[in-house]
């Protein structure tokens, strides 16, 4: 068994390694912004080995905050975090309180950040102005992944609202969404779950690379 597990753990950074080559030298697009919902636009940097041009890394918004970010994004961009104690969403109180992950959370105006994987208010804070900083307007690209309290009408919103390039990834295979990408591997789950972790099951659904390069999501 043990034998076993280690051949699965080296299989498996063999084909990591082997896709994300293919990915780096496939890519022309080197300077585009990634704005999303969770971690999973982070991970598009570091698959490409670029620098992170976004500030929606290590973080996530819930997805009422999120359409509302995207619908005013330099307006918000624009904003000084400020830092609350505790979130305006039940649900999040309760996670940090049942994990006892009390992480940042910061405030742009109305809308929430929930900087999970930052240790400090002055962390999330310097690291948020320093990305922001590099986000290049004219190559934008947003995604939204269906988790945190993400339903329909949200990502009906988001798929009207007016981005050239644009994601959904959902569980459930709503035809009318022009920018859905279903993730057939949750069918039947209401969430996408950890994108971030679970790589291959966005992977085999979504070129990324070919998004990139000439903004199709399909």
């Amino acid at each position: 068994m043990i034998i076993f597990e280690k051949t699965s753990f080296y299989l498996k950074r063999i084909r990591e390694r082997i896709y994300r080559n293919y990915i780096r030298k496939k890519n022309y697009n080197k300077s585009f912004t990634i704005i999303s919902n969770n971690c999973w636009g982070g991970s598009v940097y570091e698959d490409l080995d670029l620098a992170y041009t976004t500030p929606t890394v290590g973080l996530f918004f819930y997805g009422p905050c999120y359409i509302k970010f995207l619908s005013n994004l330099k307006y918000y961009l624009s904003q000084d975090i400020v830092f609350v104690d505790k979130s305006s969403y039940q649900i999040a109180n309760e996670d940090r309180s049942n994990s006892g992950l009390f992480y940042p959370i910061g405030k742009l105006d109305d809308i929430e950040i929930h900087f999970l994987h930052y240790h400090s208010e002055l962390d999330a804070s310097e690291k948020w102005n320093r990305r922001k900083d590099r986000i290049n307007f004219d190559n934008l690209f947003v995604a939204f992944a269906q988790n945190e309290l993400v339903d329909y009408e949200l990502m009906n919103s988001f798929d009207n609202l007016d981005y050239n390039n644009k994601v959904i990834f959902s569980s459930q295979n709503f035809e009318n969404l022009n920018s859905l990408v279903w993730i057939k591997d949750r069918q039947g789950f209401d969430n996408v779950g950890d994108i971030y972790t679970n790589k291959n099951i966005w992977r085999k659904e979504f070129d990324v690379v070919k998004w990139l390069n000439d903004g199709r999501s399909k």
